[in-house]
């Protein structure tokens, strides 16, 4: 069976890449045959049996609007009649194609996006791409564009703005990379991208008065990412809190710090929240927003607080830290098997399996 996979840009990190190698592998095991189609060369090696291709012969690192709106070109080019985007990027349906969007967001902000504010020379900049954003959300409900959520908060939220539906499968988490270190002490942690919607402010001024030994960990991909990291590192300064701020860190100090960290808190909202369920799986105990994905991977509400009340959340870091959840680890645990990456896998074969082109028999 062949699969045409279009993710714009590969070695960017995060969830969705993750998300991306696991259904490659997924895909691998299963002996399909599988085309990438990416905007420019891939930054991290993909397996010898995917055939790549690619739209430009360079990095395109500015323009990110017209990132995502050469990502939509890249459909036009595959050749095979399922075609499954990854990066959850606009696609425009084409006869005799079946198109997969993997949704990490509800694409609500481009619903209230229905036109750019600016004016003059900036709104021919954003013209191209707001036109294909109205193309693609006026066809989604077409019968060749399935859907697949990454939580039942996109679902919902979806089927609500659209009436249309759409499949959940939980985005993969490998679970096997941590473990539970029995020293944790005061150590708490948050794993975030370094971005100014993951409303890290707040951690700051939550935090301030605990006495623990926090940890804040995240990406700064680009120049706005890292004058937000120096902003939050300003803070911290003129804070009493033990804080320590780490940016661009290998994978495996991640996980350490996962590790031997007692509580994860988590300060924005999530369509999901990988992140959260790893802290989970190296025995932290998650302090997270009352909102969103939180809701489904966090399921119990003594965890979660009040996104505005920063003297709740502060309340529920100090009882978790006390040690008066930990009677929810063991629930916690098994909980999370639902989002493990081998779950993930067979649900996505499951998934496509279903949509495999029916052979016409001949007699």
């Amino acid at each position: 069976m062949k699969v045409s996979i279009v993710h714009g840009f590969v070695g960017g990190g995060g969830g969705t890449e993750r998300t991306l190698n696991a259904i490659l592998e997924a895909l691998i095991e299963h002996k399909f045959n599988i085309e990438l189609y990416t905007v420019s060369k891939p930054s991290i090696e993909i397996d010898h049996s995917v055939k790549v291709h690619r739209l430009l012969p360079f990095k395109l690192p500015f323009f990110a609007l017209y990132q995502r709106y050469l990502e939509s070109k890249l459909s036009k080019k595959t050749n095979s009649n399922l075609v499954l985007h990854t990066s959850g990027g606009f696609a425009v349906p084409e006869n005799n194609k079946q198109i997969i969007i993997y949704c990490h967001h509800d694409f609500k902000n481009e619903v209230n996006k229905s036109g750019t504010k600016y004016k003059g020379i900036w709104s021919w900049y954003y013209r191209p791409y707001y036109l294909l954003m109205r193309k693609f959300l006026n066809n989604i409900k077409n019968e060749n564009i399935h859907l697949i959520s990454n939580s039942k908060f996109v679902c919902e939220s979806i089927k609500k703005q659209f009436g249309k539906n759409s499949t959940i499968i939980y985005p993969p988490v490998d679970l096997n990379e941590f473990h539970i270190d029995n020293n944790k002490n005061r150590n708490m942690i948050t794993v975030s991208r370094f971005s100014t919607e993951k409303n890290l402010e707040f951690a700051i001024k939550t935090t301030t008065d605990i006495d623990a030994n926090y940890v804040i960990i995240g990406n700064t991909k680009t120049r706005a990412n890292e004058i937000y990291f120096e902003r939050l590192k300003m803070k911290c300064q003129q804070s009493s809190a033990n804080i320590v701020l780490l940016k661009n860190v290998e994978r495996s100090q991640v996980i350490r710090y996962i590790n031997q960290s007692k509580v994860y808190f988590h300060t924005s909202p999530e369509t999901f929240g990988i992140s959260v369920v790893e802290s989970i799986a190296g025995g932290c105990i998650p302090i997270v927003p009352d909102n969103t994905g939180h809701q489904e991977t966090v399921p119990f509400p003594e965890l979660r607080y009040d996104p505005n009340n920063p003297s709740q959340a502060r309340e529920k870091i100090e009882k978790a830290l006390a040690g008066e959840f930990d009677y929810l680890s063991k629930q916690l645990l098994n909980h999370i098997k639902n989002f493990s990456k081998e779950k993930f896998k067979i649900s996505l074969i499951q998934y496509l399996e279903k949509l495999r082109p029916k052979e016409v028999l001949r007699i």
